[in-house]
């Protein structure tokens, strides 16, 4: 089997996934707020926003990983065999967290898990992001400049990521009370606001990802 193919074929699965299931957790999104559906109607639209957000958060941890293994396969980067592996360990022990937090009924437990999650995307958007600072300065590890463009274009969906995590923290409360008929005008009033609010970092992230792929093909850069 041809690895570097496999890895540049899953590559860009993992893209078209990415893109692909945020559209439709955008989608679907318009249905969870929309006042005109029945309270059943809202929350099967929701389940399903859910379960399409899934897509970027299995293609987040994964899609650095398989690009900078095929880079290091062409021999863009210079990175020990020992160094490539906990890149891959750190990125699936990254989607295990993710996977943990997305399937857990246990709600004390998911606040440890997101909590967790929330401050790994911090350390990891620093990591990476000095990283691809200095390489762009001290080019010895990554040979080619358009490789620490991606990677600081990853730091910045984790970034958008976090900003619609923010913006989105009161509109649980509000879809529960909406869920059970309390206070129904205003909980309706904040979620469309709240969703709005997220809907610069939605455009960023459908912008970023394009960006990386347009740099990954070369069209840019």
């Amino acid at each position: 089997m041809n690895w570097f193919l496999f890895l540049k074929l899953f590559h860009i699965l993992l893209f078209v996934f990415w893109l692909g299931t945020d559209m439709g957790t955008f989608y679907s999104s318009k249905f969870v707020i929309n006042p005109k559906l029945s309270a059943p109607q809202r929350a099967t639209a929701l389940q399903i926003l859910l379960g399409c957000d899934l897509g970027p958060r299995i293609a987040m941890p994964l899609i650095t990983p398989t690009g900078i293994h095929m880079a290091f396969m062409i021999g863009l980067v210079k990175i020990s065999d020992l160094g490539l592996m906990a890149l891959w360990g750190f990125s699936l022990l990254w989607l295990t967290l993710v996977l943990a937090l997305h399937f857990s009924k246990n709600e004390t437990q998911k606040k440890k898990l997101k909590a967790i999650d929330y401050w790994s995307r911090i350390v990891i958007v620093i990591a990476i992001g000095s990283f691809a600072i200095y390489s762009l300065m001290n080019p010895t590890i990554i040979l080619a400049p358009y490789l620490n463009y991606k990677l600081l274009i990853v730091c910045a969906l984790i970034l958008f990521g976090l900003g619609i995590r923010y913006h989105l923290s009161r509109f649980t409360p509000a879809f529960i009370n909406l869920m059970q008929s309390k206070d129904i005008d205003n909980a309706n009033a904040i979620m469309t606001k709240r969703m709005g609010n997220c809907m610069p970092y939605v455009y960023g992230i459908w912008i970023g990802t394009t960006l990386n792929a347009a740099l990954g093909l070369h069209l840019i850069g």
